[in-house]
């Protein structure tokens, strides 16, 4: 942290923007439910995936009684993960007394300002998506290449079209010689917007094409008035947005309940 405090203000903005971002994917989600009461959210996918079943907040009351409150909303589901910022010490305690284990360290990455586009490569053309069809390549995308991270079959299937569709949502494609290989897209939510499901299909993978769709997604997120991009790194990531100019700003510890599944 430098002396202005600025990165303790960055890691505020996109922390309360991942709860907001969680919050309207799920909604936006069909089947998709969502428990918020002020500072505490829950969150549930109706693919019954581990990762799309959290629990945040930014807050500091009764940390024990938020993850009762959780057991309870994700009842019957195979397993939920719990969301602990590293200055929550209260919430690390009170997971761990319920047994949930840790699983992962999940990186918080921001950047500041835009970064530079280069060319796309020959044969490759990075295109908005703009309608149903365009959206249902880019969940199809998605589809294939989360499965070299361990997503089970179907898990972006029934992915809303319509989300990427928003006012508040900007998606890309990369296509190369015309079929889709890798995509990228921003969420606004006040002055942050979020880098989110950025993926590239694995025989497309050393090409630039998922830096170049991140580059995109960064960069209209400022164009559209945010003081802040956003993501959280995947580690096949992470090297890739350090180099392009992300910096680490925290980890989220992840704590399970149930199975990863």
């Amino acid at each position: 942290m430098n002396g202005d405090g600025v990165l303790d203000r960055r890691a505020v903005l996109a922390h309360l923007n991942l709860m907001a971002v969680n919050e309207v994917l799920t909604r936006a989600e069909p089947g998709g439910v969502v428990d918020r009461e002020g500072d505490e959210l829950l969150f549930a996918s109706e693919r019954d995936f581990s990762i799309l079943n959290g629990a945040m907040r930014s807050g500091a009351g009764d940390a024990a009684a938020f993850v009762e409150r959780a057991s309870r909303f994700f009842a019957g589901r195979r397993g939920w993960m719990a969301f602990v910022h590293p200055d929550d010490a209260a919430l690390e305690d009170a997971v761990g007394a319920a047994g949930l284990t840790h699983v992962a360290d999940y990186p918080e990455m921001t950047c500041s300002t835009a970064l530079p586009e280069g060319e796309a490569p020959e044969g490759v053309e990075l295109s908005p998506v703009g309608d149903a069809a365009e959206a249902r390549e880019y969940w199809s995308v998605c589809e294939r290449a989360y499965s070299s991270l361990g997503f089970p079959p179907g898990v972006f299937d029934g992915f809303s079209t319509e989300l990427l569709l928003r006012d508040d949502v900007a998606a890309w494609l990369a296509r190369v010689d015309g079929a889709p290989g890798a995509a990228a897209m921003v969420v606004l939510h006040g002055t942050v917007g979020m880098v989110a499901w950025v993926a590239t299909l694995e025989e497309q993978r050393g090409r630039g094409l998922g830096a170049l769709c991140t580059v995109r997604a960064t960069n209209a997120a400022f164009e559209r008035g945010a003081e802040l991009a956003s993501l959280q790194a995947s580690p096949m990531g992470r090297s890739l947005y350090l180099a392009l100019g992300y910096e680490e700003l925290f980890q989220y510890r992840l704590y399970l309940s149930g199975r990863f599944a």
